[in-house]
């Protein structure tokens, strides 16, 4: 299913301290990015819904990615329903 990035939140989401003590971490993450810009999304995210909306438990880094390259859909698999 597709889902627009605007409905998806971050199940874990770092800050940007967290980037600055891990920056192997931040070499990987542009490596997604870059992946999905020349790519597209290979693997879906893996969401679940809650009362909150649909919140990413795998696949946060490519929702960042998709986020900072401004593509507004992502294929999802929702793996749980809480409500």
């Amino acid at each position: 299913m597709e889902l627009s990035v605007k409905e998806l939140s971050f199940g874990v989401k770092r800050p940007q301290q967290w980037w600055d003590e891990y920056p192997k971490q931040q070499k990987i993450f542009e490596e997604i990015k870059e992946s999905i810009r020349n790519n597209g999304m290979e693997k879906p995210l893996k969401v679940i819904k809650n009362k909150q909306g649909y919140v990413v438990e795998v696949g946060n880094q490519r929702l960042k990615a998709l986020l900072e390259l401004g593509i507004a859909t992502a294929p999802c698999i929702i793996t749980r329903n809480t409500l």
